[in-house]
């Protein structure tokens, strides 16, 4: 049984309600409180913007490609009702005036035709942006405290049984929908009447009373501030927000989403709901703080060991580096700048009216040490003068919606594993991907080394938007010593000489790629039999050399794309001591094994070729061959060793930078490298060592363990996947 309360606010339902699915008559279970305060001030700030609209725009068709009409009540409306006039527009600004006017008196908005319908959903669609609103502004419409203020948890507002009060089907109760008498006319009394193009609620059936709800009073008017509108007197709103802020807080029109950085569906809409502009800024001012401290520790220390003083030491209240757990300790310098980054890529995001979602492990932590921060400022903001250096309230403006540290947690973390590091009995299974627990509980590599891995569900930030400018002006002139510890010696480095032939190795990697591929098909083979043909002249480097004289040419394949190859149609080619059939689906150690012996095979075949004299009978119709030169074996057999040393990691490195859009400058300026020695790595000139080339990791995005494993030849094909062929088929009649 429900209370004679509960029953007058769904007390507009008629009999023929009965025949569709209602909703719970119970309004506080259907709307609390502060749900039903946010619905009425948005139905009443809609109210004032639509009839501002109603007079802006009178009797002219609405054009919706007009550059301020995505700001309007109107772009909201259906196509269908661009060419409707002044008193529909009106009419439809009324029926949120209605719906508003129903939650204010304790009634259930229940739509009472199809342009209310249209009405309560806008209302239940934008009622969350009025979170963003202060809580003073708040106040005024008359919008309770949410629960909270009884000592529970904030929540943000719930709308899911809301929408229950748009009732299906209620469009076919309007009378035009319903059949005629049967006693008329002999008509059938089983017979419907067809619905109209456009549908029960397009607008010629829009103010069409629905006979579930019992209809309005027709000569109620329009409210008078609203009239007086209509009649030429500016717009003055009833309520207390003026028309610009009632606009800034719905912001009509705008389709952009503070959870864009999700690659699926965000569980929330608006941003205020979780973080209200107050409370962001309250972040922002933290994160600022931790950020600082940061940079102070990255000049200091660079690549050095942190060293921890006692627990009760002053110096961890002011230190970034010991507030990150103890297996941080001797990170890089690299390290520790793209650290200090995840902190302001954050307070970029609330600046930006964006969520602060952390994406990846550097971030979530970060995060961490921003809310650690926060809730301390929130002790200092009880004195004027220090919320006032910060642009902030005092601590008593933070009412509990904008300070739910632990909604916060639960909303934009994606876990909290990340903390088992500061737990002596965790931080050794944190410490190892593979440790049982680890794999039992998911946690995935919470190694340091692989903390800049974006999440899989969120949106990787751009590799190149740079590092804070003032930062990397700082960094040439920090000690040499501090910044190159774990890279001995790095200042004025001349990089240990590479492959003479830089091209030889690219292609070499390309062959080596196109041996893994899955799949053996034509255009594989025919990428494959190019690859061939450039490597062995590359490698034989003879000038007057020409690879199409030393194979027979009768039985050459040729490709409609590609032209000659030096393969035959079996896609095999003879060495000195064995043939060739090209084949692919190996890994890596059996393809670079594989390539180097054919490529071995096959320069012996050309340098006994070179050797042999052309017969006498065939000198009028071969020139004469130079004899080769006696260091071309050596040369060969030089640069077959060089290319048996494994070198994927540069691979990767350019493919990385081709990728994320960056530059060599780029790379060695976020792994505070000479740009020279960067610049060896990727031209070939230069040996790359392991401790320089872990500094590339954060900006790269990766872990260092898939860099490293580079040098020795794993090649990880998501971070430099296999080379795609182009599309080519052997020439017919070949």
């Amino acid at each position: 049984m429900h209370s004679t309360a509960e029953a007058d606010a769904f007390g507009a339902y008629t009999e023929d309600a009965l025949d569709y699915e209602l909703p719970e008559p119970d309004l506080d279970r259907i709307l609390p409180a502060f749900e039903r305060g946010l619905l009425t001030a948005a139905g009443r700030m809609l109210t004032t913007l639509a009839y501002r609209d109603a007079v802006s725009f009178g009797d002219r068709a609405f054009d919706r490609a007009a550059s301020a009409a995505t700001s309007t009540v109107l772009h909201e409306m259906p196509e269908a009702c661009d060419h409707r006039d002044r008193n529909f527009r009106a009419r439809t600004a009324r029926a949120f005036h209605d719906l508003a006017e129903d939650l204010a008196a304790g009634r259930a908005p229940l739509p009472r035709c199809a342009a209310e319908d249209w009405a309560l959903a806008q209302m239940l669609t934008l009622a969350s942006r009025v979170c963003a609103a202060s809580d003073d502004e708040l106040h005024a419409l008359a919008v309770p405290e949410p629960e909270s203020h009884k000592g529970t948890e904030y929540r943000p507002p719930y709308w899911e049984d809301a929408w229950q009060l748009l009732v299906e089907g209620a469009k076919w109760s309007i009378p035009e929908a319903q059949p005629m008498d049967p006693d008329h006319d002999g008509c059938d009394d089983s017979e419907e009447v067809p619905e109209p193009e456009g549908g029960w609620s397009g607008p010629d059936y829009w103010f069409s009373p629905y006979s579930i709800t019992t209809p309005r009073d027709p000569q109620r008017g329009h409210p008078a501030w609203a009239q007086a509108h209509l009649d030429g007197e500016p717009l003055v709103p009833s309520g207390p927000l003026t028309v610009e802020r009632a606009a800034a807080i719905m912001r009509l029109g705008s389709r952009n989403s503070a959870w864009d950085a999700y690659e699926g569906q965000a569980e929330y809409e608006e941003l205020a709901e979780v973080l209200t502009p107050l409370a962001a800024s309250l972040l922002a001012a933290a994160a600022t703080n931790v950020a600082e401290n940061g940079w102070h520790d990255l000049l200091q220390h660079g690549d050095r060991v942190a060293e921890r003083p006692d627990e009760d030491d002053w110096l961890y209240d002011e230190s970034f580096l010991l507030k990150l757990p103890p297996i941080c300790d001797g990170q890089g310098a690299a390290w520790r700048l793209a650290m200090v980054r995840a902190v302001t890529d954050l307070a970029d995001d609330l600046s930006s009216g964006r969520a602060p979602l952390p994406r990846c492990t550097a971030e979530e932590l970060a995060f961490h040490l921003m809310l650690s921060e926060a809730e301390e400022m929130l002790d200092y903001l009880q004195d004027e003068d220090y919320a006032k250096d910060y642009g902030l309230p005092t601590a008593e403006h933070f009412t509990a919606r904008h300070r739910p540290f632990s909604l916060w947690r639960e909303v934009f973390l994606q876990d909290e594993d990340v903390l088992f590091h500061y737990d002596q009995d965790l931080a050794h299974v944190a410490a190892d991907p593979e440790h049982p627990a680890s794999r039992q509980l998911g946690t995935g590599d919470l190694r340091p080394n692989a903390w800049f891995v974006t999440f899989g569900n969120l949106r990787p930030r751009d590799a190149a938007r740079g590092y804070n400018p003032n930062i990397l002006q700082h960094l040439p002139t920090a000690d040499a010593d501090a910044f190159f510890a774990s890279t001995p010696a790095l200042t004025g480095i001349q990089p240990e000489p590479g492959t003479d032939t830089p091209e030889l190795r690219d292609e070499f990697e390309t062959l080596v790629g196109l041996a893994q591929r899955r799949f053996f098909d034509e255009a594989c083979a025919i990428a494959m039999a190019r690859s061939i043909d450039r490597l062995l002249t590359l490698l034989l480097d003879t000038p007057d050399l020409d690879l199409k004289d030393v194979w027979s040419r009768h039985d050459r394949a040729h490709a409609a794309r590609a032209g000659q190859l030096l393969v035959d149609r079996d896609f095999c080619l003879t060495g000195r001591s064995h043939t060739w059939r090209l084949r692919a689906d190996q890994n890596e150690p059996h393809a670079r094994t594989w390539i180097l012996k054919l490529l071995e095979d096959c320069a012996a075949y050309v340098l006994r070729h070179l050797a042999t004299p052309v017969p006498s009978y065939l000198e009028r119709l071969e020139p004469a061959r130079s004899a080769p030169d006696p260091q071309l074996s050596a040369r060969i057999a030089s640069r077959l060793n060089e290319l048996a040393q494994p070198d994927t990691a540069r691979g990767t490195l350019r493919h990385q930078l081709a990728a994320h859009n960056l530059t060599c400058a780029d790379l060695a300026a976020a792994a505070i490298l000479p740009q020279t020695l960067v610049a060896s790595w990727l031209d070939g000139s230069g040996a790359i060592s392991p401790a320089q080339l872990v500094r590339c990791a954060p900006v790269l995005q990766m872990p260092e363990d898939v860099l490293l494993a580079g040098l020795g030849g794993g090649r990880n094909r998501f971070y430099w996947p296999l080379p795609q062929p182009e599309p080519d088929r052997l020439a017919a009649g070949e």
